[in-house]
């Protein structure tokens, strides 16, 4: 049982009572779970369906042309596809019913509207009728918020999706060596994640090796990995849309050289700083701040960085080397509600955040940071002139050969301690 009729009542009456405060009693809301994409030049082939969360999250069905109606008299009421014979035919039973209430069909929709007579109609979910602004843009905004915080049911799932992840990176560490492909540890990684129930990657899954650990999101390629070289994994599992996202570095073989070590221990420090930070009350954009200025100060010690600590923060040289925010929202896709409402992300030290939210209990979060020497940023004449004083460039040729170093887990903010639900995919020996 991954949902029950309880989880879904106790998630709409939540909404329910913010959306109340936004509508009138003659106007309601449509949320649609959308209809497959065809492929392109694939004739009658589509890419297999995914629901839009909202509404899957509402209703527990993941069936196409489904519409959710919603108005401050009349409730909730269900707009459902019937299974038909065809399908059952080519597609043979489905389970696209997690939960399975009483509802009228889709044909119904058009005449229920004319006969209510709204005032007005906001379609949400997967619509081209959706327009961010109005009235509209504050029910999508309570609705993600409303999303944003996970019950304990999603907790439980995203959870044990992690005990899922986990079988993959143990196979990881069972295959990795000196001499076999990348691609070798992604059939690794995807083969066990499978066995052990995933239904499938929240994103293609990255490993970069040696010089291609830099390269923020490395698609495996067929490269060998050598001896002594860091081994950068960013994967995750799947089920029913709901995931976990992952990131771990690894020694390729015994005996890395002391950079190596001292960028994965530096990283590796940030990341339980910022761990400790996602707790109530705390700005996300403190958090990441929190990140560039260890950054700073790390990398002004490993002799990288060079000057006044101050200076190299007011001119925020790490965005060099930590080019992205520390993390994301989670959980039901692997960007989850995102921040749809900040239409103007801010920049801090380089990066643009495009989450930037005030953490509570129930948001679930991912601290990834990390250090990499990307070659289309060192190499850019721009940056070399704009940091010519700040950075150690005869040094900086010692550390480029090690490509870079993320660790990544996922956060869920409680009313104490952050809990970290990815934690069992072993971080402490991965450099072993």
């Amino acid at each position: 049982m991954y949902f029950t009729s309880q989880d879904i009542q106790a998630r709409r009456a939540r909404l329910a009572a913010k959306w109340n405060s936004i509508l009138t009693a003659d106007e309601a809301v449509l949320v649609h779970s959308g209809h497959p994409l065809q492929k392109p030049g694939g004739l009658d082939q589509t890419y297999p369906f995914l629901p839009h969360p909202s509404y899957f999250w509402l209703t527990g069905r993941r069936r196409e042309g489904e519409v959710l109606l919603y108005n401050p008299n009349s409730g909730w009421i269900e707009f459902q596809t019937p299974f038909t014979k065809e399908q059952a035919v080519w597609e043979g039973p489905k389970s696209d019913l997690l939960v399975d209430e009483p509802g009228r069909k889709t044909d119904d929709l058009k005449h229920y509207l004319e006969a209510q007579r709204f005032s007005s109609l906001y379609e949400l979910g997967q619509t081209d009728l959706y327009t961010a602004k109005g009235k509209a843009f504050e029910l999508n905004t309570a609705l993600d918020q409303t999303r944003r915080v996970k019950d304990a049911a999603e907790v439980r799932l995203i959870r044990s999706i992690a005990g899922i992840a986990n079988a993959g990176y143990r196979a990881i560490t069972e295959t990795l060596r000196p001499g076999i492909t990348e691609k070798d540890l992604h059939v690794a990684y995807e083969s066990a994640i499978y066995r052990a129930g995933a239904h499938s990657v929240p994103y293609e899954s990255i490993v970069g090796s040696g010089r291609n650990a830099a390269i923020l999101h490395a698609l495996p390629t067929m490269k060998v990995i050598g001896d002594k070289e860091l081994v950068l994994v960013d994967a995750g599992a799947d089920v029913y849309d709901y995931c976990v996202d992952i990131t771990r570095t690894y020694g390729s073989s015994p005996g890395l050289d002391n950079r190596s070590k001292a960028l994965y221990e530096l990283v590796l420090q940030v990341q339980l700083a910022c761990i400790e930070l996602c707790r109530p009350g705390n700005w996300w954009r403190d958090v990441h701040n929190t990140a560039a200025r260890m950054f700073t100060e790390g990398l002004r010690s490993l002799g990288i960085l060079k000057g006044d600590v101050s200076t190299l923060l007011e001119k925020e040289v790490v965005s060099l080397f930590f080019p992205h925010g520390l993390g994301h929202l989670v959980g039901l896709r692997v960007r989850d509600t995102g921040h749809a409402e900040n239409l103007a992300p801010k920049t801090y030290f380089g990066a643009r955040l495009r989450v930037d939210i005030q953490l509570e209990p129930g948001h679930l979060i991912t601290v990834e940071p990390g250090l990499y020497f990307i070659d289309a940023l060192l190499q850019d004449p721009e940056k070399q002139a704009q940091f010519k004083e700040n950075v150690d460039w005869s040094e900086l040729e010692h550390w480029k050969k090690i490509g870079g170093v993320r660790i990544e887990d996922n956060l869920l903010v409680t009313e104490g301690a952050p809990d970290n639900l990815t934690s069992v995919v072993d971080k402490a020996s991965s450099l072993d």
